[in-house]
C-alpha cells in the first residue's frame, strides 16, 4: 500500500494554509490518461482501468474510493475508510452528491488556469462534480508539497549530476577547441553525441538530447541537430549548449544547465554587452531571495524581465525565467515564470529551480542556466561546491577559444 504517499498528502493538506477551507483533495483517471495522477499516487501502471475512479483524500484524515462496480480493485494500492462502487453515471453522481453533503463542498483538483503542467484532471470530470454541488480549486500548492521539495538525499543527487553537468560542458569545449586549433570541421550533431556518450560514461539519463546550436540557429531556444541536418562551426559563432541529465537511480533528481561558447578568438562588443546584461539579469535571483525571504516564482520573473527590458533587449525574450526541477526536468515545483504560466507560489525549504534567462536573434542568441535550491531558509547555487574543472560558477565570461 501507498500509505506513505498518503501521510504527504495529509500533510500537504495541513500545512498549506491558503487551502485550510476545502474539504480534502480529489483524484481521478479514466483509461490511465493521467499519467502525472498515477505517479502521484503510485498507481501501477498495469492496473485495469477502463472506468473512471476517484480517490479522495480529506482533510479529517481519511481517505475514499469510488470505483466502479466491474473494476474493485483499482485502487487496491491505496487505504480508504470506506469504498463505494458505482455501476452507472446516475450512481456516480448520487455517490458524490452524498459526499458533498457529508464532507464538503469544496475541493482541491489538478486544475489551473495559469500552471500547464499540473492541470490534468479533464474538464468533464469538473462538470460532473459541479452537478453534485462541488466547486473546485487548484492543487498547485499541494503538488508543490508533495512532490516539489527536495529532501537532503534528493538534493545530494542533484548536487552529483550537476557537478558531472559541469565537467563535461568543459570536456566539450575542450574538444570543440582541439577541432578549432587543428582545422578540422566540427557539427552541431558531432558535439550532442559526445555530450550524450559523456552521459552514458558517467551513468546519466536524460529525457532528451541535449541542445547544441550554433550561430543563427542559437536564436531558436529548441532549436534541435539532426545526423541529416546538422550545421558546422564557423568563425564569429555563438555556440549553445543546454544540457539535462539525472543520475540512473530511483528518485534521482535533474540537473539542468545552459552555456554559451564564442567560436573565436574575441567575442564581438555587441554579443559581450548583451551577455553582461543576461548575466546581470541572472544573477539578481539569490540576493532577492535572500533579501526578501518568501518571495513567489512570478515576483523573480518579473525582476529578471525588467533589467533585460530596461537595457532595450524586450524584443529578445522569448520564455520564462525559469522552471522547478525535481524527477522531472521539468518539475512540479515552482517555475520562475510571470508571463507564460504564471506562477505565484511560494518558494519553500527544499525547492529547485532553474534560473535561465535568454535572449534570442536572427544571427545569435545567448542563454545562460544555473540550478538554484533552497536550503535553510537560502538560496544555494548547485554544483559550486564539488566542481573540479575550471569554470567559474556562475559564469560570467563567455568561453572562448583556447
Amino acid at each position: 500500500m501507498s500509505v506513505s504517499i498518503i501521510s504527504d498528502i495529509h500533510k500537504a493538506l495541513k500545512e498549506e494554509s491558503i487551502l485550510n477551507a476545502v474539504s480534502g483533495w480529489i483524484f481521478t483517471n479514466f483509461h490511465n490518461r493521467d499519467s502525472f495522477t498515477d505517479e502521484l499516487l503510485s498507481i501501477p501502471r498495469d492496473i485495469v482501468s477502463t472506468r473512471r475512479w476517484i480517490y479522495i483524500v480529506l482533510t479529517n484524515g481519511t481517505e475514499l474510493k469510488i470505483q466502479h462496480a466491474i473494476e474493485p480493485h483499482a485502487l487496491d494500492t491505496l487505504p480508504s475508510s470506506a469504498v463505494y462502487s458505482y455501476s452507472s453515471q446516475t450512481g456516480l453522481q448520487t455517490i458524490l452528491t452524498e459526499i458533498s453533503v457529508k464532507y464538503g463542498n469544496k475541493f482541491a483538483v489538478l486544475s489551473d488556469a495559469d500552471i500547464s503542467v499540473i492541470s490534468t484532471v479533464d474538464g468533464g470530470f469538473i462538470s460532473l462534480l459541479e452537478k453534485c454541488g462541488i466547486t473546485t480549486t487548484t492543487a498547485a500548492p499541494l503538488v508543490q508539497r508533495c512532490k516539489g521539495l527536495l529532501s537532503q538525499k534528493q538534493i545530494d543527487s542533484q548536487e552529483r549530476a550537476e557537478t558531472v553537468l559541469y565537467q563535461i560542458v568543459y570536456d566539450t569545449w575542450q574538444m570543440i577547441c582541439n577541432r578549432y586549433s587543428t582545422k578540422m570541421s566540427v557539427s552541431e550533431y558531432e558535439v550532442q553525441q559526445f555530450i550524450m556518450s559523456q552521459f552514458e560514461k558517467n551513468n546519466l539519463i536524460t529525457d532528451h538530447p541535449p541542445i547544441v546550436a550554433f550561430g543563427p540557429h542559437a536564436g531558436d531556444p529548441h532549436y534541435e541537430p539532426s545526423e541529416t541536418e546538422s550545421a558546422l562551426a564557423r568563425e564569429g559563432d555563438v555556440i549553445q549548449l543546454d544540457i539535462w541529465a539525472k543520475e540512473k537511480e530511483t528518485d534521482s533528481i535533474y540537473a539542468d544547465i545552459s552555456w554559451v561558447c564564442f567560436y573565436g578568438k574575441k567575442v564581438p562588443d555587441s554579443i559581450a554587452e548583451c551577455w553582461e546584461t543576461l548575466t546581470k539579469a541572472r544573477d539578481c535571483v539569490c540576493p532577492l531571495i535572500e533579501s526578501s525571504g518568501k518571495v513567489t516564482g512570478a515576483y523573480l520573473d518579473e525582476n529578471v524581465r525588467k533589467i533585460l527590458i530596461d537595457a532595450g533587449y524586450e524584443h529578445g525574450l522569448k520564455h520564462r525565467t525559469g522552471h522547478g526541477i525535481d524527477t522531472e526536468c521539468h518539475g512540479s515545483g515552482v517555475n520562475l515564470d510571470s508571463v507564460e504560466f504564471p506562477d505565484r507560489r511560494f518558494l519553500l525549504e527544499g525547492s529547485c529551480f532553474s534560473v535561465e534567462p535568454g535572449l534570442y536573434f536572427n544571427d545569435f542568441g545567448l542563454r545562460t542556466e544555473i540550478d538554484i535550491y533552497i536550503k535553510d531558509g537560502k538560496p544555494v547555487i548547485s554544483g559550486r561546491k564539488n566542481i573540479t574543472c575550471p569554470l567559474e560558477i556562475p559564469q560570467k565570461n563567455i568561453l572562448t577559444i583556447l
